[in-house]
Formats: C-alpha cells, structure tokens, sequence
C-alpha cells in the first residue's frame, strides 16, 4: 500500500490551542517568549503535522522574530505581550478619527466658501459704493441690469458662465472661453486645504520588495531590507518574518550562522511585472506643496479673502451705523460676526497646514540624512571608517549641518549593530561587520541557487480550442 503524504495544514483551533499555551509561558515575562516547533508539539499535546502550521499562524498574526542556534535550529521569538501585528495603537485612532472630522470639515467649508467668498466681496463693495455715493436701491447701474455679482462670479470661473455671457465691444456673443486646467474654485481649495495627494496603495512596499526578490533569485537577508527600506535590523528581522508567512516564505542558515529569508514560490513568471525596486537611498520622497497653485493665483484668493477679513470690522460696522441697525443682533451677526470667523478660519487653516508641513520637512531631511548614511555604511560596511569623513560626505549630499549628521550616525551605530574600534594611531573608527557577513553570505546563496525559470507549455487551453474548432 502506497505511503501517504500528511499535508501540514494550519487548524484554527490549533492556532487557538497554542495561543493559549503561550500566553501561559509568557505570563509574568518580560523578555521575549522562544519557542521551537518541538516546543510548539510539547506545549499543546499536539501532532508536528498540527503545531508546526499553528507555529506560523501565530508568527503571522503577532508581532515575532527568528533566531537561529549555533547548531541551525529555528526560534520564534514572541513579545510577551502577544500584540497582534493588525492591532491599531491608541494614537493611530485617534488620528483616524481625526482624519474622519477633517473630511467632514473640509466638505462643510468647501460649501462655506463657494456661498461666502465671492458673495461677502460683493456686499462689502456694494456697502462700499452706497455709502460713497448714498445712492438708494434703484440706482441706474441695477436698472442697467449690469449687477457686480455675476460679472465678477464668471470672471473668476469663466468657465461656468453660460453661453453667449461674455460679448466683444459691439455686444457680439464670444465664444466660450477654454476651461482652464484648473478652476478657480479649486485652487481656493487648494488654498485652504492643500492639493490632493496621489492615491496611496498599501501594498507598494512589499511590491517592491517582491520585485527586488524576483531579480535576486528569491533571497534576501535583514541586512538588504535595511538597506532596501532604511529600518532597524531589528525592526526588518519583524518585517521578514510577517513576509515569510504572507508569501509562503522559507528560512535558510547559511554556513556562517546567517538567516537567508527565501521565497522560492514568487520566482516562476510568465511576464514582467512591471514593479521597480530601489535601495531607500534612491527613493523619491516628495514634500507635496503648500497649495499646488502660482503665486499670482494665491495672491489674488489672499486678495479676496484678506478684504472681508479687513472689511468685517470697518465696512461692516460702518454701513450697519449708516442705517441704523447697529444694535440689530441679527444683521450685526451676518454683516460683521460671520465674515469675520469665515475669513479667520480661512486663513487659519493654510497656516496650521503651513506649521505641519515644516515638520514634515524636517522629518523627511532626517530620513534623507539617515539614507545618505546608509548609502555610505552599506558600501563599505566591514571596513573601518572614520566617522568625520562619513559625516561630512552625507552632509554634503543632503546640504544639512554636519553636527546633524553626526548625531544620526550614532543612531544608526545603534540600529545596524555597528562596531566602534581605533586604528593604529588610536582615532576613532566604526565598522558595521554584520552588514558585511549577511552580504557575503546572501551573495554566496544566490550564486549556489540555481535559476528558476517558467518551463516550456505542454499544453494550452487556447490550443485545445483552436483544434476544436479546425
């Protein structure tokens, strides 16, 4: 009778058995939880063919890493607080939640600005004009029919004017003016809340990285994901154990102790992808602007809204005195009270914007500074360096204080297990040995690693139809 083959497939009750028996043994700790699949069986009573897929579960679900022993045995290493890897912190709540009441902010001013913008300007000047000219209702000007409000309405936003609306000298209907490529409407937008960034998809990352395993024969080490995304060792060692589980990954220990995270199961490709890696020193990282719009556009919506902020507190109070309804809490509301907090708030919102904004260009000449170091350390990462000269040469690039880089230096001694040493004359030198370990070894893998290739069609279904109907 032929052997059967047991499939190792992942029961959610065994994933439950041995979150159990784990959140047992971590109980109390506070050093990270190991556990080896022969612990994973020991722990729950349970069949290899039913810990080891539960093992991985839980990798995949909770936030872990991988340890190898000198002898090439596997460790999974748990926080013992067992937080899921999906868990949502308290701050990013918040600021989801924040971001939900900006949305629903920024459509509620958006229609403040369509009906207030535009109309306060031509109430302050008509205010303006009746009291230089103490003209009543019926002046000649409304008899013409010329009145300001759509004149200066479809001059800002020619292109919602309707047909025939603007005419040469001899009163002949012109063609419609060509819709610009950007309304007007939408650069006050823009003005207020900042131009709609390029739609984000959370995959992108690993894309990426998938691609950069496609081209390196499906191996990568914590020391490449560093280099490829600019994070901590340890940070990229939790980042390569959730990938390992997502994309049916394996762990290989080359001769000198080295993880090689290996992914075999992407590498068969009928076509291109068509996703480009990088290293992080090489990636874009665009600021977008401030408003999207020229400088003549934001003057003239600086314009517009600086005179009812200026008129809400001298025009307003003067016409209301004029005619006598100065103590008239209604009219006092809408002529004076309500352009005012429009206008503050219109303006306050681009300027919190412009605050925010700074800071995200200071955290990003950090992370230009942190890459260019990278790039530096990644080249030559098991020789001794000076780190003056590593300083200097990233501080050059990036057009950032020296003293800056220095301090980021530090930080990455830190975070890539660097070494600090002396040379002959007793100066001060810093070496990263492990980077160089896991590229020499990640390099040796790929070479013994055999090329997988997509083999030759035996058969297709378009063939089969193709001869069914010959």
């Amino acid at each position: 009778m032929a052997n059967e083959t047991q499939t190792k497939v992942d029961d959610p009750r065994a994933s439950r058995l041995l979150f159990d028996a784990l959140k047992q043994k971590a109980r109390g700790q506070t050093a990270l939880v190991k556990l080896t699949p022969a612990d994973a069986v020991a722990l729950t009573g349970m069949p290899s063919a039913q810990a080891e897929p539960a093992l991985k579960s839980l990798v995949k679900t909770y936030r872990s890493h991988l340890a190898v022993t000198e002898e090439g045995e596997l460790v999974y290493e748990f926080d013992p607080s067992l937080e899921r890897r999906d868990k949502v912190p308290l701050s990013e709540r918040i600021r989801a939640a924040g971001q939900v009441a900006w949305r629903g902010f920024q459509m509620l001013f958006k229609i403040w600005i369509v009906v207030t913008l535009v109309v306060y300007v031509v109430a302050f000047l008509a205010m303006m004009i009746s009291m230089m000219f103490a003209r009543s209702s019926d002046d000649r000007d409304d008899r013409r029919g010329g009145g300001g409000l759509p004149w200066i309405w479809f001059w800002l936003m020619p292109d919602m004017a309707p047909a025939g609306y603007h005419r040469d000298r001899y009163g002949r209907p012109l063609r419609r003016p060509d819709k610009p490529k950007k309304r007007f409407y939408q650069s006050v937008f823009d003005f207020v809340f900042g131009p709609k960034g390029a739609p984000v998809d959370p995959r992108e990352s690993d894309k990426r990285l998938l691609a950069f395993l496609r081209d390196h024969k499906g191996r990568v080490t914590a020391a490449e994901m560093t280099a490829l995304t600019g994070l901590s060792l340890a940070a990229s060692e939790e980042e390569l154990t959730r990938l390992m589980v997502e994309y049916d990954g394996e762990v290989e220990v080359a001769e000198d102790g080295t993880l090689l995270y290996v992914f075999e199961g992407i590498l068969p490709s009928a076509s291109t992808a068509g996703t480009h890696w990088s290293w992080a020193w090489d990636k874009a990282d665009p600021v977008p602007p401030l408003t999207g719009n020229t400088g003549g556009t934001d003057a003239v919506i600086a314009g517009f809204a600086g005179f009812n902020l200026l008129a809400s507190f001298t025009v307003g109070p003067a016409f209301l005195q004029r005619i006598h309804l100065t103590g008239d809490p209604v009219a006092t509301f809408f002529v004076t009270l309500f352009p005012l907090m429009f206008s503050a708030i219109f303006f306050a919102v681009p300027a919190a914007r412009w605050i925010v904004r700074t800071r995200a260009l200071s955290r990003r000449e950090r992370r230009q500074l942190r890459r260019e170091l990278l790039r530096e350390i990644w080249a030559q990462p098991a020789e001794a360096r000076d780190p003056a000269v590593l300083a200097a040469n990233a501080a050059q690039r990036t057009g950032l204080p020296v003293e800056s880089a220095r301090k980021m230096l530090e930080e990455l001694v830190r975070d890539l297990d660097g070494d600090v040493t002396t040379d002959a004359e007793g100066a001060m030198r810093y070496l990263f040995p492990r980077l160089g370990e896991e590229q020499r070894a990640v390099a040796a893998a790929r070479a013994a690693a055999p090329d997988k290739q997509l083999g030759e069609v035996i058969f297709s279904s378009e063939d089969a139809e193709g001869g069914a109907r010959g």
